[in-house]
């Protein structure tokens, strides 16, 4: 049995077989003899030939499960695979630099994604795709290495990988992945939050962990004490069979509070909402916690699957936006606008920036590129008429570009209206306060907006000069920072001066103490994961919002996050009857 420490992202217990997942493909270069360039040469038309034989089996499925038309898009990539340009330029390459067949496709499909990348259009941005998911494949077949996707497994198991992109966790099949653990990653990076909705155990930070377990060593995740266990004795294995079953009772028992709304002792109501990136996995969890609506859809997952080779249509978005507000109809579903950027990158459409978190992401990226935004805009007021749409605006800093997007908002509705496309006209619209600078000036800010909703994850990141993904800084990374709680005070401050409402949606929520710190500065809803809404509506329900206020009062008045939690930990002691779960 070993032991690994590590960074608790998602708190729960999972017990199974290892899967190690490692995608990275580790190109070999080496010189070659003269009398090897044919045998090179031949290696690479068999892989081009399987290459091609295994696009046509997947383009038959699709036509078979799907449609003609579905498998028609795999037309061009079977093409390009014996594409004559390509063909002579790997093959003379190879003969004028004598190296291993591996390096020069690699090296040609790279060049050849560079020059596409140079001209500005659109046709030759969904090239570059379709070229290097081919490179990929043949890269694939000449290493011998099986292109795996989490969304395939069929059995229960436990990731362990050195790193999970975005799309890896967006892909992963929730029914047989228990867990994951990786090597890299923080509490607040984007796996940890899909990590967290979907309620499912994760560890991050277990330095070379990919290179110390085999596939199918039985290992078991404790989250809340950030343990990752390799091969369990029997009673480590038992100890924790019985802790499972503890917890999935434990759940059993807050379901009941699922129809039951979020109100203090005093009747204060604090209505608990969801955070949601994959609809389908997420929306029967959504409604079975007992969710006041969802307070953040991250509509950006729409982009970043791994099936997706192109941007997705208006359609497309439509149906998704259409199957989320028609499955909550009664209740009101916030839909984030496209957050890409950052580290949610899609190739040709977003850039490799030195600071990306400080760079062009978010409404930055749709504003510059407005023919994406409005596609994604009409698709929102298109569903609008299936149930309570909100519209939200990610990672604003200045009034004109809330005054921009607006301007965007008109001409969509101009179009749909004499197209005789059915919407609301007044959908809510508001914005995150996730910079500094958005909630230093929220009180203009408030002018132009129907709603706030505080992006704590961001807003954190960019105040503590932190990045939160970086866990040998995570130290910085404090929700109570007294710096953090002064902005969230102004923010809320505004927004009630200027009548609307303020929520927060980040996962500074799903914490018991922040959640109450939250409550008493006056926050209007919370919207959170779906494993931890129960437990803070338990939270609230045992709970005086006149105590909370009192506590935020002393909070805001503290100098360091030392003291806050020190406070917190008085108040907890005074007030017993409150459980910290």
């Amino acid at each position: 049995m070993k032991v690994h420490h590590g960074i608790s992202a998602s708190i729960g217990i999972a017990i199974g077989e290892a899967f190690i997942y490692d995608q990275h493909l580790h190109i070999p270069n080496y010189s070659i003899s003269e009398r090897q360039i044919e045998y090179e040469i031949h290696r690479f038309f068999v892989a081009m030939t399987k290459t091609k034989n295994e696009l046509i089996q997947i383009q038959k499925k699709l036509i078979q499960e799907i449609s003609e038309d579905q498998g028609k898009i795999l037309d061009a990539h079977i093409m390009m695979v014996d594409d004559a340009t390509l063909v002579d330029k790997i093959c003379d390459t190879l003969r004028a630099e004598k190296r291993n067949i591996e390096s020069v496709v690699f090296d040609v499909i790279n060049e050849q994604c560079q020059e596409l990348a140079k001209a500005n259009e659109s046709f030759f941005h969904d090239r570059i795709i379709d070229i290097f998911d081919i490179g990929q494949k043949l890269l694939q077949n000449l290493l011998y290495q099986k292109n795996v996707s989490l969304s395939n497994i069929e059995r229960d198991v436990i990731v362990v990988a050195s790193e999970l992109s975005v799309s890896d966790t967006a892909n992963m099949n929730k029914k047989h992945v228990l867990g994951f653990v990786t090597e890299f990653g923080g509490k607040t990076s984007h796996s940890s939050i899909l990590a967290k909705s979907l309620s499912m155990p994760a560890i991050f930070g277990l330095s070379n962990i990919v290179h110390e377990i085999s596939s199918g060593t039985i290992c078991i995740i404790d989250s809340e004490k950030g343990l990752f266990i390799q091969d369990p004795d029997e009673k480590t294995l038992k100890e924790y069979q019985n802790k499972k079953l503890a917890e999935n009772a434990q759940r059993e028992e807050n379901l009941l509070l699922s129809r039951i709304p979020t109100v203090t002792k005093d009747g204060f109501a604090i209505p608990l909402k969801a955070n949601m990136e994959i609809p389908e996995q997420e929306i029967d969890n959504v409604k079975k916690c007992g969710a006041e609506g969802v307070g953040l859809y991250r509509s950006e997952f729409l982009y970043l699957s791994k099936k997706r080779k192109t941007l997705p249509t208006e359609e497309q978005q439509f149906l998704a936006y259409k199957f989320i507000l028609e499955r909550l109809s009664n209740k009101e579903v916030t839909i984030r606008t496209l957050d890409l950027g950052g580290d949610k990158v899609i190739e040709t459409y977003t850039v490799k920036e030195n600071n990306p978190n400080m760079g062009w992401r978010a409404i930055r990226l749709c504003l510059k590129n407005p023919e994406i935004f409005k596609t994604q805009l009409r698709a929102l007021y298109r569903a609008s008429i299936y149930g309570k749409l909100r519209i939200m605006l990610p990672m604003i800093s200045v009034v004109e570009e809330i005054i921009e997007t607006k301007k965007l908002i008109e001409e969509v509705k101009s179009n749909l209206q004499r197209e005789k496309i059915p919407f609301v006209k007044d959908v809510p619209l508001g914005i995150m306060i996730e910079t500094p600078a958005a909630a230093l000036i929220s009180d203009a800010l408030a002018k132009h907006v129907d709603f706030f909703s505080i992006g704590s994850n961001d807003l954190i990141q960019y105040v503590m000069a932190c990045d939160r993904g970086n866990e040998k800084i995570s130290y910085l990374y404090e929700p109570l920072h007294p710096a953090i709680l002064q902005l969230i005070a102004i923010t809320i401050k505004n927004a009630h001066k200027n009548k609307i409402y303020c929520s927060l949606c980040g996962e500074m929520g799903s914490d018991p103490n922040n959640a109450l710190i939250l409550v008493g500065l006056g926050i209007d809803e919370i919207s959170l994961s779906t494993g931890k809404l129960l437990e803070i509506r338990k939270l609230f329900q045992n709970t005086n919002k006149k105590d909370l206020e009192a506590l935020a009062a002393q909070a805001l008045t503290m100098s360091t996050q030392k003291e806050v939690n020190q406070l917190l930990l008085r108040y907890n002691k005074a007030h017993k009857n409150i459980k910290i779960i």
